[in-house]
């Protein structure tokens, strides 16, 4: 059976770039970079270190 470890959405205005990340383990956390590959590595990281610890 699937189960759904993380959900993320990317938003961008005039200058900067933002991630809504929602977990089981973290709930809703927001991240905001003013590059695309600033907030990637951000979030990918922040996932990671959760995705670890199951």
């Amino acid at each position: 059976m699937e189960e759904l470890l993380v959900h993320f959405d990317v938003y961008k205005d005039n200058k900067k770039y933002y991630a809504k990340v929602k977990s089981e383990l973290g709930g809703l956390r927001e991240y905001s970079a003013k590059t695309l590959e600033k907030l990637m590595e951000i979030v990918a990281l922040d996932i990671l270190e959760e995705l670890e610890n199951l």
